[in-house]
């Protein structure tokens, strides 16, 4: 045990004084095979070299560039034009759009805060203009961008899938179910909301997308629908591996955006840029990964929280409950990736152990960590969406509560109804 102890002691407390992820686990690892007696570390670097040597891991940044280039070409706004031309008049509308055009962000790049910077850098200042209550049209957008990482392809997924060696298509299709209810209970808030004298004016500006004709704005936006459906057709079809359709679907938008003439080469240069340093640092953590799993099965976490759980007498359901409550706390004070990085692989064996589905559990506790983005102390959306709206953190927050209340709905139906998760990947996969 106290091995245990030392390596998640290091761990999070070089975290809590701002030590970069990879830093504080390799340091931790280091730390705890000195203390724990196992040997040379001269089997560290292989691990290290182990814990980055997988074809899929190509995706997520193939995915993130996506989004990028979606956000440069222009292409958010033509789906924004697309919805606002059924729905831009009605009271809330904007708001309702908010949700579809973060929906769709979030099926092309499966990142919250890529989908909180498209949708908030477009939507705001027409909300603003409006009369939207600023707080409001803020937390309608931090709220819609957790869809992000639960509406396929979802970045997380492809992590946990990485630690884990569950099937990618699976992950994503699981996340289905979860981000339909997640989207229906958004748009149930905003309804609620419209009702009488709140933070919705009675009267919304004229819808400019109506003079434009059904036909044009349609055309306008078909190149860009086509997107996540090929995704998922790519998937669920098994056409091509994950990492190959999220190649193919950024060269597809980046073709798009050099026939729109909206990427020049200076902008496209920039979001390469970007991604290839995004990648750089993933590659670095999952580098760190692969020495922490190493000293994990040295100690033998995973058998001994087997242990305690069959000494304990857990059944599934206080199993789940506990794992919900975990997750919940711990999204609250860490970022999801190093929460699903370290956690997920070691607790992963013991609810299969009890019976419990793999992708059932991997999908639950990656919805129940997407809460922690817009919530106190991390909700690194928060912090986003407060630079994007020029809004004040604590009202923000206030304003969130509603959704936030629909997300914690939605996790408990997601713990404790497999069918939710595990229901699609059976049907079509």
């Amino acid at each position: 045990m106290t091995e245990i102890a030392v390596l998640f002691l290091v761990m999070f407390g070089l975290m809590a004084f701002g030590a970069p992820i990879f830093v504080a686990m390799l340091t931790a690892v280091l730390a705890t095979l000195v203390v724990g007696d196992f040997g040379s570390a001269t089997a560290l670097p292989t691990q290290m070299a182990g814990g980055v040597d997988s074809y899929e891991l190509l995706a997520i940044p193939f995915f993130i560039l996506m989004g990028s280039l979606m956000s440069k070409a222009g292409l958010t706004e033509r789906i924004v034009g697309f919805l606002m031309y059924f729905i831009g008049g009605i009271k809330g509308g904007l708001a309702h759009t908010v949700i579809g055009a973060s929906a769709f962000a979030s099926s092309v790049s499966g990142s919250a805060p890529a989908a909180a910077s498209m949708i908030g850098s477009a939507m705001l200042p027409m909300m603003r203009k409006a009369g939207y209550r600023r707080e409001f049209s803020a937390a309608t957008v931090a709220a819609s961008a957790v869809l992000g990482p639960v509406i396929p392809p979802s970045v997380p997924m492809v992590f946990v899938a990485l630690v884990t060696s569950l099937s990618v298509g699976q992950l994503f299709i699981a996340g289905i179910g979860p981000g339909v209810l997640l989207i229906a209970g958004l748009l149930l808030v905003v309804i609620f909301r419209s009702r009488g004298d709140g933070p919705i004016p009675a009267t919304e500006a004229i819808n400019p997308y109506r003079k434009k004709g059904f036909r044009k704005v349609a055309l306008r936006a078909l190149p860009a629908l086509l997107t996540p459906i090929l995704i998922l057709v790519g998937v669920i079809g098994g056409y091509a591996t994950v990492t190959e359709i999220s190649i193919f679907a950024s060269a597809y938008v980046l073709v798009l955006g050099l026939i729109y003439r909206t990427l020049n080469v200076r902008s496209t240069l920039q979001v390469f840029t970007q991604t290839a340093l995004f990648s750089a640092t993933i590659m670095m953590i999952f580098a760190a990964v692969g020495g922490f799993t190493y000293v994990v099965a040295l100690t033998r976490l995973g058998s001994r929280i087997d242990a305690w759980v069959q000494d304990a007498g857990l059944g599934v359901f206080a199993f789940l409950l506990l794992t919900l409550v975990f997750f919940l706390i711990l999204g609250t004070v860490m970022d999801a990736i190093p929460a699903i990085l370290i956690f997920v692989p070691v607790l992963l064996p013991t609810a299969i152990a009890l019976g419990i589905d793999p992708i059932h559990y991997a999908a639950m506790i990656v919805v129940n960590l997407m809460v922690g983005l817009i919530t106190p102390l991390v909700g690194a959306l928060l912090f986003v969406v407060t630079k994007l709206a020029k809004v004040g953190f604590g009202p923000l927050v206030r304003e969130a509560g509603p959704f936030l209340l629909v997300y914690l709905l939605v996790i408990i139906l997601t713990t404790f109804l497999p069918a939710l998760t595990i229901g699609l990947p059976r049907l079509l996969l």
